[in-house]
């Protein structure tokens, strides 16, 4: 199905979003991304900013708030630049950033690496940790959650379906990698 930009609109209130956001990364991204890495930004600044814009524009549409006088694809280029303007403002009144990710980073992961009382989530974790955080929140995401692969590139902010499809292979690799080196956690497992 070709997805006009006149028709956005109509399609993400009528539930059919998972066409038009593809559309919208194709169309618009690469424009916002463009902007802020050639305006002191990154890519995955470039990711979370255009995201954002999703969301409130997402938000406006089912609110009944968009004004549909506006073009689709320049409105989210103008609000995400303008996102972006406020976020770079703002981090540049902030300081040590990068100490106080770190210090999250360490929190997370030691919090992580705890030993659990339950001998048989240690065995899980010793299983799962190796392969990191990203690929047991993809994994999960897929498996448990069973959310749209379209849905898993916003939430992990992956620039499209194909990086998710990528990340998820690399993921599984991984785990049955670890499989194969440990095949003493699984046998304790099956002897529980």
């Amino acid at each position: 199905m070709v997805v006009k930009e006149e028709h956005i609109v109509s399609l993400i209130k009528s539930g059919k979003d998972r066409e038009v956001v593809p559309v919208l990364y194709k169309k618009v991204y690469p424009l916002v991304e463009y902007y802020i890495v050639r305006n002191s930004g990154t890519k995955d600044d470039a990711s979370d900013v255009f995201q954002d814009t999703l969301l409130l524009f997402y938000k406006q549409i089912m609110q009944n708030s968009f004004d549909e006088k506006y073009k689709v694809f320049g409105y989210l280029y103008k609000i995400s630049l303008y996102k972006w303007m406020n976020k770079a403002k703002k981090n540049s009144k902030i300081k040590f950033v990068d100490e106080i990710e770190n210090l999250d980073y360490i929190m997370v992961h030691e919090t992580a690496n705890e030993t659990i009382s339950n001998p048989d989530e240690n065995i899980i974790r010793k299983l799962f940790s190796p392969i990191g955080e990203k690929c047991i929140e993809l994994m999960t995401y897929t498996t448990y959650s069973s959310l749209l692969l379209e849905d898993i590139m916003l939430r992990m902010k992956l620039n499209s379906v194909a990086a998710v499809k990528m990340q998820l292979k690399r993921c599984k690799e991984k785990l049955l990698k670890e499989i194969e080196e440990n095949p003493s956690l699984i046998n304790q497992l099956r002897n529980k």
